[in-house]
């Protein structure tokens, strides 16, 4: 496992809240697949051991359809909360590398190097996507 970098947290500081939303989240979505898990087992053994009809089993089924349903929600918001957790702490960095271009004093001279700062600001930070969005919330959740 990677080790966290120190000044990437920084900018993740920034989306705290997202990064909360997005643990918080992921703690329901635990719940409701434990949930899943136990109405399914219930629905199956009341079908099959108890010899329980259709009938018998509405309330239960209906249950079962609002937590996939729920848990349907929780993933949308959770990918929701983690994407804008990404684009937040991207913009934050762009903006960081831009306040500091103009002290480094590019020059003619220098124009390769003004390359390497462009390609940075654009494909070198949106790399960065997954560690915000996927890294980061997971690693909080566990």
């Amino acid at each position: 496992m990677k080790p966290l970098d120190p000044r990437l947290l920084r900018y993740a500081r920034a989306t705290r809240n997202f990064l909360i939303v997005s643990v918080v989240l992921g703690c329901v979505s635990a719940l409701l697949i434990l949930s899943q898990a136990w109405l399914i087992a219930d629905i199956v053994s009341r079908a099959f051991i108890g010899g329980r009809s259709l009938s018998d089993l509405e309330t239960a089924m209906l249950l079962l359809l609002a937590v996939v349903l729920f848990r349907a929600l929780v993933a949308w918001g959770s990918e929701l909360a983690a994407s804008r957790a990404s684009a937040r702490s991207k913009s934050q960095l762009r903006t960081a590398l831009l306040e500091r271009v103009p002290g480094l004093g590019l020059d003619s001279a220098r124009e390769q190097s003004s390359g390497e700062l462009a390609i940075l600001a654009t494909r070198g930070i949106d790399v960065l996507d997954g560690y915000f969005s996927l890294y980061l919330p997971q690693l909080f959740l566990a």
